[in-house]
């Protein structure tokens, strides 16, 4: 019972947010146009009311003062996969700017059977974009020695993969990318489970990226974050806390 009352919920929440956007979208016709595409990273996590949706996020501000399409967690697991296959169904020629908050999922170390399992359910969006070879070679990434939960973890997206993944984000215009943090291990924040001891590649994939874009990239780096920053501006080392809200919204606006 207790689970159907959730979903309705979400359900709710889904639909509202969808017309609030859409009053905007209408509303901000002459405005320029932002595509915005984020995982959960992107909405609020404490509350059930702004569960992808754009209330009490950064996102707030861009769906109000520009005409935006706002795409947030679409996917059970939102990852880079997603958001080319997103974008590549778009005429990006009238976005001013494409922002791209995805990553997190892509780099996170995870037992290597649900790395497989997500895979299998992305490989028409991989292959569309990236071909068959390098669907193959996801699925045959080394492995990390570090287990969670019993089993061995790997990342959907493995060190060795991560320049073809920038290459195809090099190929686009007016692109504003967000990365991912630090990872403090001995602060779990409102986080109440174990996450993999070695959770903070993620961070490292994320320079990684960086290294590899070109100059007209531009990119909100949090790569270099302290540890008093990430316990400021997130509240579980990965999505952002109400002021992390704020210090993303700002920083996005610097760029636009």
């Amino acid at each position: 019972m207790k689970k159907n009352i959730k979903k309705l919920l979400y359900l709710a929440v889904n639909f509202m947010s969808w017309i609030y956007r859409q009053f905007y979208y209408l509303k901000n016709f002459n405005k320029p146009k932002v595509l915005i595409f984020t995982d959960s990273r992107g909405f609020e996590i404490s509350k059930i009311s702004n569960r992808k949706a754009p209330f009490n996020s950064y996102l707030d501000y861009f769906v109000k003062n520009y005409r935006s399409q706002v795409f947030i967690c679409p996917e059970k697991h939102t990852t880079f996969f997603d958001f080319f296959d997103k974008i590549n169904r778009k005429d990006l020629s009238k976005f001013k700017h494409i922002i791209s908050h995805v990553g997190v999922v892509d780099f996170s170390p995870r037992p290597i059977s649900d790395i497989n399992s997500i895979l299998k359910l992305k490989k028409k969006k991989i292959t569309n974009v990236f071909g068959v070879d390098f669907y193959k070679k996801l699925l045959a990434s080394p492995h990390y020695e570090t287990k969670y939960f019993g089993e061995k973890t790997c990342s959907i997206i493995h060190e060795n993969n991560i320049p073809r993944i920038a290459e195809e984000l090099n190929k686009l215009e007016n692109l504003i990318w967000i990365s991912c943090n630090p990872v403090i291990n001995e602060w779990k924040g409102n986080y109440t489970r174990e996450r993999p001891k070695n959770i903070n590649i993620v961070n490292e994939k994320s320079k990684s990226i960086l290294s590899n874009l070109l100059d007209k990239i531009k990119v909100i780096d949090f790569t270099d974050f302290s540890k008093d920053d990430v316990m400021k501006y997130t509240c579980d080392n990965i999505h952002l806390s109400p002021i992390g809200m704020s210090f993303l919204e700002q920083e996005i606006k610097n760029i636009l």
